[in-house]
């Protein structure tokens, strides 16, 4: 990759300077008998990050791993709006011009991830850029992963099979509104762009074969001039076939692309808010555990069945129990604050990558 570093914009905190991270994803090459086929992408990073051994380093990765980092940078930061892989496509998987589309959607996801002030910082991150051993590494990483959390979907299913949860704070059901309203529109953009890039495609392909039929009728015996004048004619239709070919590429390139990723950007920050209902049920569950703690020892103290050694143990006890809860409590204040910062960042982000996809289109 050609990027430099020292070109790329650092994001400033207020303890000095984030590391940059310059990644690019390319060389897609297709891996595999026909049956089990995949797509490889080699994924090149140069970063400032003390984290990393070597400040330039490639690895080869596939979109399931793209896909197991998505799922596992959501499960370690609740709260935390995890930039969306593309979705994932059984058909034309092999097309050159889905495997591009998908390869900078990729390329896209990965830098925001690494730009991002929290997940910069996650240990699989670090994981998936620099290991060489991934598929080994990542083994034990799921295994892990169960062990202690059950996995992302395990925890989507304990929110949502868990106890009902009455929302308190008045601006998360604004946004989970307001949040409808920006996918059922950004959905009819892609829709609408996807319609007019089809016409564009259908355009320059009947301005080809007037372009070829006029070259056609040229070559026939009709005089030096008429010739001329019908040659002339088929070459402006090529040119209008061209540019209508560049601007229907264009639009999907930028406009598109740009409202498909916020489109699925949507289903992240929902993700997001689910967490932070993780966290509560965590709390109250916490909470509940503290009250029964309590129960008990004032049953035991009223009943005498506590001796001086036994005692100052039951307060332990307690004590813990008290310490967990508060834990659990601060957790769920500090992820809902974060939740709003996160918005507050997806809003920015996001009229900052509209403005630069009109600017290029």
């Amino acid at each position: 990759p050609s990027t430099s570093i020292s070109s790329a914009p650092a994001a400033k905190k207020e303890n000095g300077i984030q590391p940059v991270f310059v990644i690019t994803v390319d060389d897609p090459q297709r891996v595999g008998d026909p049956i089990r086929a995949y797509t490889m992408y080699t994924v090149h990073t140069k970063t400032t990050s003390p984290m990393y051994k070597k400040s330039t380093f490639s690895v080869l990765r596939r979109y399931s791993d793209f896909l197991w980092l998505y799922e596992t940078l959501s499960m370690n930061n609740p709260g935390v709006v995890v930039p969306p892989v593309p979705d994932k496509n059984p058909f034309g998987r092999f097309d050159e011009e889905f495997v591009q589309q998908r390869r900078l959607a990729l390329e896209k996801c990965i830098q925001k991830i690494a730009s991002h002030p929290v997940l910069q910082k996650d240990t699989d991150l670090k994981l998936f850029l620099e290991s060489d051993t991934f598929s080994l590494d990542i083994k034990h990483r799921k295994a892990e992963m169960a062990q202690e959390k059950g996995g992302l979907m395990a925890a989507l299913g304990q929110t949502i099979a868990g106890p009902r949860f009455y929302e308190t704070d008045e601006w998360f059901d604004r946004q989970k509104g307001y949040l409808d309203s920006l996918e059922t529109q950004l959905r009819g953009l892609v829709k609408a762009i996807e319609a007019v890039a089809k016409q564009r495609s259908e355009i320059a392909a009947a301005a080809g074969e007037f372009a070829q039929a006029i070259t056609d009728l040229a070559a026939c015996d009709v005089g030096n001039q008429l010739s001329a004048s019908l040659l002339g004619l088929a070459e402006v239709e090529r040119k209008a076939q061209e540019l209508q070919t560049i601007q229907g590429n264009q639009e999907v390139a930028t406009i598109l692309s740009t409202a498909d990723e916020y489109a699925r950007l949507i289903n992240s920050v929902r993700l997001a808010f689910s967490s932070r209902v993780r966290i509560y049920h965590a709390w109250q569950g916490a909470d509940a555990h503290l009250r029964r703690t309590k129960q008990t020892h004032e049953s035991n103290r009223a009943q005498g069945r506590l001796a001086s050694d036994q005692l100052s143990r039951s307060l332990a006890i307690v004590a813990e129990a008290e310490r967990r809860a508060l834990d659990a409590k601060q957790e769920f204040d500090q992820v809902s604050r974060l939740v709003k910062t996160e918005v507050a960042r997806f809003e920015q982000e996001r009229i900052e990558d509209f403005k630069n996809s009109l600017s290029a289109y």
